[in-house]
Parts: C-alpha cells; structure tokens; sequence
C-alpha cells in the first residue's frame, strides 16, 4: 500500500477577514480536498497566536475532513495554547514572523503519541514541524518545513539545524520533509561516469538584475564592473550534502515549476519560473519513493502563488 504526501503553500491562508478571504479558503479547501492526499505539509497559516494557530489548523483538518492532532506531551518548542481535548496537540508550528506551518493526515492514519515536535520562531524563521504516523503498520516520521524568504546565508545556516533537527537522535525512523525552501535544488544525479545537478537551468541567467535578486542570486562584477549573477545553490546543496534528497531527482521526474504563474509573485511577473516547493527524505526511504507530481491546474494556480506537490512512496520498501 502506498502513501501520498502533498506539500502545499496555502498564501496567506486566515489573512484578513473579509470577502475575498472567505472565498480564498473556501478555493484552497477545495483544491485539498480534490488532492486526496493521506498526509499533507501546510505553509502559511496566518495567526497572531499559537492558540490562533493550533484553532485555525484544527478548523481547516475538519472542513477537508482530515485530522491533525496528536496525543501525548507538546513538542520541545511547547505550542503554548495548541493543547486540545484529552491533553492532544495540533501539529502546528508557531513561527517568528505570522506565518505557520502544520500537518494533517487522513482518518485511519495514527499519530504516534508524543511524536508530536514544533519548532517555530526560536529555531527558524518560519517553523518546522514533525509527527511520527503509522502508516499501515510502518512508523514514518512527516515534516512540514517553510525557509525564509530573504537572507540567503541564514537559509543556508537554518538549512543545516533542519537537518540535524530531523537526521538526530539516532533511531528516530526515517523522515519526508514537504515544504517551501525558498531556495534551488542543488541535489545531483548519475549521468555515466558523472553526478550532475538534477536542474541545471539557472531560472535567473537572462533576467535584468532586480533588488530581489539579493535574496536569491550571487553576484560579482566584471572588469567594465558590470555586474553578474547567478542562483545561489548553497542552501539546496546544504541540504542534499546532508543527507535530504529532492524526490523529484530520486524519481527522475520531469523539471516543473511550481511557482510564477500568479499576479502576486513578483518573480513570475518577470518572467522568472521556479521550483522550489519540494518534498525531501532521508536516506532510508531513497528507494521507497515511487512517484512525484506537480499539481498544475486552473483550480491550484487560481488558489495560490506556490502549486502543490504530491510524492507517492511505498512504507514497507524503506530500508534499514
């Protein structure tokens, strides 16, 4: 029996109180629940709270008809406020900037008791959150992640502490990772006798330079001192050097963007096409991966500014 794990930027989900916001999460439910996913990593829950955080959460798992609490002890970060009936817990991270990630998951899934882990604005700028489910009778450890958006070296530098957060302790079981990471892919695959990137087109090489592009680029300058840029790969190969592969290299799926298409980006109204929605996993469950998907619809590119990602893996196919 396989799994599928969807990983989906919501744009500011809860954001105002008004009409068009109402119709914005009525769309986004939508597009949930036409996914089908069994588990599904959120971004961008907006609440000014964690107890906010933990009701809109449990609000959006009940009109999708998922679930999203997990019995047992609150995570090392505390979710302060999240606790729900009988000492549960919303998988919820409360991050430092209004923006939180979560977790949900279809009924016949189980949560390990006291998995539950939420690290939020004292560890990243957004938040990473982890549960331990039970799928089928295999404990797999779910995580929904979400990078800053500015600040390559602290994307890089939060990158690491995502990995240890997620590779240690030792004998946790193996993990799958779905967020936004901000960031380019700089995971490598065989070709031949060589490793080369997975996607070697630079989304920036024939773009003007634009202030943003110090988010995103490295640059220097030439002897006339024009100026040259390029994307910054570091914070994706601090990712794959430690042991977090792209699905969509371990799969050979084909290169598809997963943002650009909406008014609101700002990098799409340059032309700029990027992937940088993903799902990674550790080690262990490189060979149970069986598919990857890009949800590109006129439903998903109406709904958000980020198109969701389904991977598909086998639970008893992951090795160790």
């Amino acid at each position: 029996m396989t799994v599928r794990f969807t990983t989906y930027n919501l744009l500011d989900l809860f954001g105002a109180e008004t009409a068009g916001a109402r119709q914005h999460y009525e769309t986004i439910a939508g597009v949930i629940r036409t996914l089908d996913a069994d588990v599904l990593a959120v971004q961008e829950i907006l609440a000014p709270d964690a107890a906010t955080a933990a009701g809109r959460l449990r609000t959006l798992a009940d009109d999708v008809g998922m679930r999203c609490e997990v019995p047992g002890a609150a995570g090392p970060s505390g979710s302060s406020g999240s606790s729900g009936p009988s000492g549960s817990e919303a998988a919820v991270a409360f991050g430092g900037h209004g923006y939180h990630v979560g977790l949900m998951w279809r009924e016949g899934i189980e949560p390990v008791p006291g998995s539950l882990r939420c690290y939020g604005g004292r560890d990243f700028w957004h938040g990473l959150a982890l549960v331990t489910l039970d799928v089928g009778g295999t404990r797999i450890r779910h995580g929904s992640f979400h990078a800053t958006p500015f600040s390559r070296g602290l994307r890089a530098d939060q990158n690491e502490r995502l990995v240890a957060a997620v590779t240690r302790p030792v004998g946790e079981p193996p993990v799958l990772v779905g967020a936004d990471w901000n960031t380019e892919c700089a995971d490598r695959i065989p070709d031949g006798q060589a490793w080369t990137l997975y996607e070697p087109a630079d989304p920036y090489a024939d773009v003007e330079w634009f202030a943003d592009l110090i988010y995103q680029c490295q640059w220097d300058y030439d002897e006339q001192g024009r100026r040259r840029h390029r994307a910054d790969r570091r914070p994706g190969d601090v990712l794959w050097a430690g042991g977090l592969h792209d699905v969509a290299a371990v799969t050979g799926a084909g290169w598809q963007p997963t943002t650009g298409h909406h008014p609101a980006d700002s990098y799409g109204q340059r032309g700029i096409r990027r992937r940088i929605d993903a799902v990674r996993v550790t080690g262990p469950l490189v060979p149970a991966m069986r598919a990857h998907r890009v949800h590109d619809t006129e439903q998903t590119r109406a709904a958000s500014d980020h198109l969701p990602v389904t991977v598909e893996y086998l639970p008893v196919a992951a090795a160790g």
